[in-house]
């Protein structure tokens, strides 16, 4: 987002704080009292113009935050997904290594008792044979849940990059709208400077315009 920037161009005024009464009933006297007015004016308008801009840049930053924030929170979301899902994958994970584990350990209860016991060597091989099906299943269903789990821890470090940056991105809007809030409150405070002294001039250009015509 790029923010507008400002051109300030004042004409310079030196107002004198005295004025004897007889130089403003001269000619020379109401047209410098009339240049003051029409400097203060332009002034005014000058930091019109420019708190417009700081008003506009405002409000942009302000809409920029608000989708940002949006973002992060849809990427918080699913980031809350991912772990639920990787935790899901954990838990099978272990699930079925507790369930070779316990083949391997009656595999190798089974391995002694074949040792012991040859009339029974017949159906010992064959739960053995059955047992190992169900290891190279397990194993298989584990070298998958491995690869599933590898998919989601990197697709949480996508995930976290991708908050990271949001994160950042806010950081920026919340500078950018300090500085310009903090502009926008001087120019609100040269704007109602500059209203008060066109008035103050505009008063006096009155009065002498006053005294002259009375001349």
């Amino acid at each position: 987002m790029k923010t507008k920037q400002i051109v300030l161009t004042l004409t310079m005024i030196l107002f004198a704080t005295t004025v004897k009464a007889d130089l403003y009933k001269s000619d020379a006297g109401l047209d410098k009292i009339k240049s003051n007015v029409d400097n203060s004016a332009a002034n005014k308008k000058e930091y019109d113009k420019n708190l417009s801009t700081v008003s506009n840049n405002v409000a942009e930053i302000t809409k920029a935050k608000t989708t940002v924030q949006k973002q992060k929170d849809a990427v918080s979301g699913e980031i809350v997904q991912n772990n639920e899902s990787l935790k899901k994958i954990i838990f099978q994970e272990r699930e079925i290594t507790q369930a070779i584990t316990t083949e391997k350990e009656k595999l190798a209860v089974e391995t002694k008792q074949l040792e012991q016991l040859e009339k029974m060597m017949a159906q010992i091989k064959k739960n053995q044979e059955q047992r190992n099906a169900l290891i190279a299943d397990y194993q298989s269903q584990l070298n998958i849940n491995q690869d599933e789990k590898k998919a989601w821890k990197g697709r949480e470090a996508e995930l976290r990059a991708q908050e990271g940056k949001t994160i950042q991105t806010l950081r920026g809007l919340a500078s950018d709208e300090s500085t310009w809030k903090n502009k926008q409150k001087g120019y609100e405070i040269e704007v109602k400077r500059w209203a008060a002294e066109t008035e103050k001039q505009q008063k006096i250009y009155d009065t002498y315009q006053g005294l002259k015509e009375s001349k």
